[in-house]
């Protein structure tokens, strides 16, 4: 299936009672709670961020900014650097 065919599906999801109920549910799990602490966590494709509340339920977060594609965009530099850390054998030679 398509995007157009993923994002037709949400729609029909949202607009079910049955969605309004699951998303309900979240609502009410989040409403009123303080966040006690934030954790990341790789999770291969996105950075995955961690709301940790004060009755001890944890609230995952996806942030498209988070994504690997994003990261690489907007840290291209910073990834090649740490790369070079991982494997120095493989920094090219200055030029002579």
């Amino acid at each position: 299936m398509g995007d157009i065919c993923d994002m037709n599906d949400l729609e029909r999801w949202l607009r079910s009672p049955e969605g309004q109920a699951h998303l309900e549910e979240i609502r009410q799990m989040l409403l009123g709670r303080t966040i006690t602490e934030v954790s990341f966590s790789n999770e291969v494709h996105f950075i995955a961020t961690t709301l940790h509340l004060d009755d001890g339920e944890l609230f995952v977060v996806y942030e498209p900014s988070l994504e690997v594609e994003a990261i690489r965009g907007q840290f291209e530099e910073v990834i090649e650097r740490e790369y070079y850390e991982d494997y120095p054998e493989r920094r090219p030679s200055p030029p002579s």
